[in-house]
């Protein structure tokens, strides 16, 4: 009777997945109760900036993100910083192996900036970023 490794693909794979949709799902929470907190629905990005605001790319915004440079940056960055964090929690819940974590870690966050770079259609520059 064998049993299962956690650098067997299969095993890496089905972490890697429920791994992105936690974290897709939390930060997609924490932006829509922050964008209702702070009335984001109908904000409109200032002249100079290159993308197309809406609520469901906020995960993905940053043109604007960070302290003190209005709602939406505050949102982009809070929403970052707490997805960040629940997907720390999340590694070490789901993976169970601190050898790996980095390895997960690493791997959702080129996926999260290429998706972000896909969706938005710059990459980012912005200092939070």
């Amino acid at each position: 009777m064998s049993t299962k490794k956690d650098d067997e693909s299969l095993t890496i794979l089905k972490n890697l997945a429920i791994l992105i949709f936690l974290f897709y799902l939390l930060q997609y929470i924490v932006c829509l109760i922050l964008a209702a907190s702070f009335d984001l629905w109908s904000y409109q990005p200032l002249g100079g900036q290159n993308g197309q605001f809406s609520v469901g790319v906020l995960p993905f915004w940053h043109y604007e993100c960070g302290i003190q440079q209005g709602n939406v940056a505050l949102t982009s960055w809070l929403s970052m910083v707490i997805s960040q964090i629940g997907l720390t929690v999340a590694i070490f819940i789901v993976v169970r192996s601190t050898k790996h974590a980095w390895d997960y870690s690493t791997s959702l966050s080129i996926l999260h900036f290429c998706i972000t770079c896909a969706v938005t259609g710059t990459a980012p520059t912005n200092w939070a970023w």
